[in-house]
């Protein structure tokens, strides 16, 4: 196996020569192909992400790439950005799925956290909460104290039109 080469003749790192679709006519620097699935014999970058199953993403470029840095360069690149951010959703959601069956698997069970793998479910617990699903708690002094000088303004001035109009 030849050793793969990540720098470009000035030291930077490769970015759209490394992959098939990036580079026009000379496929020498090629080492990956964007699509989901291996393409004229160059692996799918996609494919192999997948496979590492890495949210952190730290083996996947040492592994497949020349380190973090070189990584972190590629994601920069803003041809990159948005298959790399469908990548790291696809990962997250693979994830939560996974997890999901296990613990719809440990609610089934007999264990001592059947109750609370149950409560999850019936919480729909995996669902994202946002700011209007999520309950609030008591407002703070300054609030109160704020609405309360809010609404003494309003009335002061309410009383004063009132006693012009009269």
């Amino acid at each position: 196996m030849t050793k793969k080469v990540f720098k470009g003749p000035t030291g930077s790192y490769l970015t759209r020569a490394l992959f098939y679709e990036q580079t026009l006519a000379d496929k020498s620097s090629v080492l990956y192909t964007l699509k989901n699935e291996d393409h004229e014999g160059f692996p799918s970058l996609y494919r192999l992400y997948m496979e590492e199953n890495d949210p952190t993403e730290y083996n996947f470029a040492n592994k497949y790439l020349d380190g973090w840095a070189h990584w972190e360069a590629l994601c920069e690149c803003i041809w990159f950005k948005p298959l790399v951010e469908r990548w790291r959703k696809e990962i997250a959601l693979r994830i939560k799925a996974e997890a999901l069956k296990r613990i719809a698997f440990e609610a089934k069970s007999t264990s001592k956290n059947a109750f609370s793998a149950n409560r999850f479910l019936v919480s729909e617990g995996w669902v994202e909460k946002t700011e209007s699903t999520t309950k609030r708690g008591r407002p703070s002094k300054k609030e109160l104290e704020d609405t309360k000088k809010e609404i003494l303004s309003k009335d002061q001035e309410l009383n004063e039109i009132l006693q012009r109009l009269n």
